[in-house]
């Protein structure tokens, strides 16, 4: 694995008895599934982060929804409890 970086962190027995399962039945070793786990959780993430970050600049430009918008959405929807 070119640039690679190695992280030791500690984890539940039950967890580490799963991840080895999961890797003994794709024919994968440890590294490789924790490796395709954290990109998975990393692109969630980014994602998410990335979605509030724009949210958040629109709000500081003053970009808000109508009032008419938001009623119509809560009167199709109905109100949030």
């Amino acid at each position: 694995m070119a640039n690679s970086s190695r992280v030791s962190f500690v984890t539940e027995a039950s967890k580490r008895a799963r991840l080895d399962q999961i890797a003994a039945a794709f024919g994968m070793n440890l590294s490789s599934v924790i490796n395709e786990a954290l990109d998975q959780y990393i692109d969630l993430h980014q994602w998410q982060l990335e979605y509030i970050r724009e949210g958040v600049e629109q709000a500081e430009r003053g970009e808000f929804a109508p009032v008419e918008e938001v009623d119509a959405f809560f009167k199709e929807h109905g109100q949030l409890s």
